[in-house]
């Protein structure tokens, strides 16, 4: 016979509790389990986004380093449509989608490029980089986006600026043209013609009061603040109200500071520069003058001549030939009258003039300025008009004044082949674009490029 053992209740208990308390143990560890392990993928989700945030910000600024790039190319003077190769172009704006990278943790990277006034066109171009970083999880990408200005260096790479005001009493216009779109240091560039107007013009009032008549603007108008702007349907353009800048003259040179010069007393000679004459170490020939007036002077072609008068005026008369330069630093007027043109054979960069002179600069009847004068100081009066008065190039002054028919072609050359190294595109205003007020017209301003 079999003997069974009986056992007490209290022993069924036991083991009872026992088991309880192992699966409650159990449970609180696979709790606890479920809850690191959860902790670790948010940890782990953490740490890759962080990763690719900063990634993105990288792969937003290598997009910027494209578009400088086609900058800087332009800054050593090779032509706009190359410097741009490789980018789309539609009107002054260019576009690129850069080749997708694959990034670390099999995250795929997509950087969007837009550029505003890419050619120059623009006072005020500017670049957006749109990075877009894919996880490998399909989980909410993550985005940045960063806009950089860029700014033109150089006294000429404005239109006309009137410092202190700008009045136009008729029917004056003022546009732009390009004398030389394909940028090269040689030209050839091309003489204003009704055929070449563009409405790229930048005229720029800081302070003072403006007054368009009956006159239009083609381009756009940079006001300061406090300065009241006229009709919207006198500019073409837009219209901005709180331009600040800086316009300094620059420093003259000094026979002390070149290695060759000549001192040629009141009397400048017919054609410079003269026979037997020999450039200073930078192949520019420099002459002072004193007392007298520059006019009816020929500069041949293929020189680059310098000329610093004191108590000296510039008048009409002078040609500057082919390939040659002229810079003229004064502290006397500027005046063109009835027939008499400065520099009516070659474009405006071909001309530089800068004067302290705080008297009437003027430009009158049928005459003809084609230059770029820097004249802060100075009231321009240009009036008359009748059938080739005009002023072709850049003009800085204290305050402006056009009257009649007087018309005003900026040539929009300048800001690539000023003298001396030209124009120079800069990057400013580097800002981080949000998501919301920041980005409400993106898609607008971009042509739905950028989403």
């Amino acid at each position: 016979m079999h003997s069974f053992r009986r056992h007490s209740p209290d022993f069924f208990s036991q083991r009872g509790s026992a088991l309880i308390t192992t699966l409650l143990i159990a449970a609180v560890l696979g709790i606890g389990l479920v809850g690191y392990l959860s902790l670790g993928k948010t940890a782990l989700k953490l740490a890759q986004r962080t990763l690719f945030v900063n990634d993105a910000s990288n792969l937003a600024e290598a997009g910027l380093e494209e578009a400088l790039y086609a900058f800087n190319q332009m800054n050593a003077g090779v032509a706009a449509a190359t410097a741009w190769s490789g980018w789309t172009l539609s009107g002054a704006n260019a576009t690129r989608t850069l080749p997708t990278f694959n990034r670390d943790q099999n995250g795929i990277g997509t950087v969007k490029v837009f550029v505003s006034g890419y050619d120059g066109s623009s006072s005020a171009p500017y670049v957006i980089s749109h990075a877009t970083i894919t996880p490998f999880d399909r989980s909410a990408p993550i985005v940045r986006i960063v806009r950089i200005g860029m700014e033109a260096s150089g006294v000429f790479v404005n239109g006309l600026v009137a410092l202190s005001g700008l009045t136009f009493k008729g029917q004056p216009v003022i546009d732009s043209f390009n004398s030389n779109p394909t940028n090269s240091p040689t030209g050839p560039w091309s003489v204003y013609t009704a055929g070449l107007s563009r409405s790229n013009a930048s005229v720029i009032v800081p302070s003072g009061s403006v007054d368009l008549g009956n006159g239009l603007i083609k381009g756009n108008l940079y006001l300061g603040a406090g300065v009241k702007a006229p009709p919207t349907s006198q500019v073409t353009g837009t219209i901005t109200s709180d331009y600040t800048g800086k316009f300094t003259m620059p420093a003259y040179p000094t026979a002390a500071g070149v290695s060759q010069s000549y001192q040629l007393g009141s009397k400048v000679p017919s054609q410079l520069p003269a026979k037997g004459d020999k450039p200073a170490a930078d192949g520019r020939y420099y002459y002072f003058v004193s007392d007298g007036k520059i006019e009816k002077t020929t500069i041949a072609a293929g020189t680059n001549v310098t000329i610093v008068g004191k108590k000296t005026e510039v008048s009409g008369g002078i040609t500057v030939s082919g390939t040659a330069t002229l810079a003229i630093y004064v502290d006397g007027t500027i005046a063109a009258g009835n027939k008499d043109a400065l520099n009516n054979s070659n474009w405006a960069g071909a001309l530089q003039i800068y004067t302290t002179t705080a008297e009437d600069c003027t430009i009158s009847g049928n005459g003809e300025l084609r230059a770029s004068v820097f004249a802060p100081n100075a009231d321009l009066k240009a009036s008359g008009g009748g059938n080739k008065g005009s002023i072709v190039g850049s003009f800085v002054a204290k305050t402006a004044t056009f009257t009649g028919g007087m018309e005003f072609h900026y040539d929009e050359a300048l800001r690539y082949l000023n003298m001396g190294g030209g124009g120079r595109w800069a990057p400013t205003g580097w800002e981080e674009l949000r998501y919301g007020s920041d980005l409400s017209a993106l898609r607008t301003a971009t042509g739905s490029f950028l989403p």
